[in-house]
């Protein structure tokens, strides 16, 4: 429940007052903490209060988020298609809007957003996620994995890569 965030609503809320600068990213923080607990009516409440100062790309990541809290998936992925058509490079709302599209049913769909998403970040969860929808579509897709561990491997940094996130 609610109870178990109050350690963390308290800190953000003592960062806010001592930043003031920090306030709506503070609000967009501890909104999404109340959906991820199921207090829908808090994070609603909070967002009421900051929905004037959000950008519209901010507007439509937390308008996404209370849909998934509403398990309202198909207005959700509305959402965040629309983030990404104003930002290409907002992965997180491409992973959202690829999760809405697993919710309903549309397997496929999803994994073709994934696989945008990971064009634009190679994180570990992500890339998780990936290759768990390719093993849930079928066992022949291990060439798929695979080509993404080429893509790992041309990054300049892939040495300290937790490859155990592509279940090979």
């Amino acid at each position: 429940g609610s109870g178990s965030i109050q350690p963390a609503i308290k800190l953000l809320k003592q960062i806010k007052s001592d930043q003031p600068d920090m306030a709506v990213p503070v609000f967009k923080c501890i909104i999404r903490l109340y959906y991820q607990v199921g207090n829908i009516y808090k994070g609603e409440s909070l967002l009421g209060e900051v929905q004037n100062k959000l950008s519209e790309e901010e507007k439509e990541m937390n308008n996404g988020f209370k849909c998934i809290a509403h398990g309202e998936y198909n207005e959700a992925y509305q959402h965040f298609a629309r983030v990404v058509n104003l930002n290409p490079t907002n992965a997180v709302a491409s992973i959202n809007g690829a999760v809405c599209l697993l919710y309903l049913g549309k397997l496929s769909d999803s994994i073709v957003q994934f696989e945008g998403a990971s064009k634009i970040s190679l994180h570990p969860m992500l890339l998780f996620n990936l290759v768990s929808l390719y093993e849930l579509k079928t066992i022949a897709n291990t060439t798929k994995k695979y080509h993404l561990l080429d893509s790992i491997t041309s990054k300049s940094d892939w040495e300290a890569f937790p490859f155990e996130c592509l279940r090979l």
